[in-house]
């Protein structure tokens, strides 16, 4: 008989059980690599760029940052568990995932710098002195 069928006849919450156990127990669960996005944001202030990027569970090793012609590069990978282990639901995504930001002619490639702290990979690339804001003293 129609799983779809017999689903429909049970009661709501004994029919929301089934449905959740079928996922639980379904042989695509937990199988394998699924791409994941990576959520950023930038801004800008008088002397730099910050460029931030959620990457959980992602390894200092596991990020590379190239700039090449005006393009910064920002690569980073979710490695996936070992395969020996046994999960019955993973609904985490993994894999390598890779942002490049055009940066203006203004900036100091020389300046950037990159830290990975709690998951989020902070990126700073300073402006170069002659782009950044000049104060004039009125006398």
């Amino acid at each position: 008989m129609n799983s779809a069928l017999v689903r429909n006849r049970l009661p709501n919450h004994v029919g929301e059980f089934g449905s959740m156990m079928e996922q639980f127990l379904s042989a695509h669960a937990g199988s394998g690599i699924q791409a994941y996005y990576v959520p950023a944001s930038i801004s800008e202030d008088s002397n730099a760029y910050q460029i931030e990027l959620d990457v959980p569970g992602v390894m200092r090793d596991d990020v590379e940052l190239t700039f090449e012609k005006g393009m910064l590069r920002i690569t980073t990978e979710r490695r996936a568990p070992d395969e020996s282990r046994k999960g019955l639901v993973d609904e985490r995504r993994y894999g390598r995932v890779t942002r490049t930001v055009t940066l203006p002619e203004t900036i100091d490639p020389d300046s950037i710098t990159a830290e990975l702290n709690n998951g989020v990979l902070h990126v700073s690339v300073s402006k170069k002195p002659e782009a950044q804001p000049k104060r004039i003293e009125v006398r």
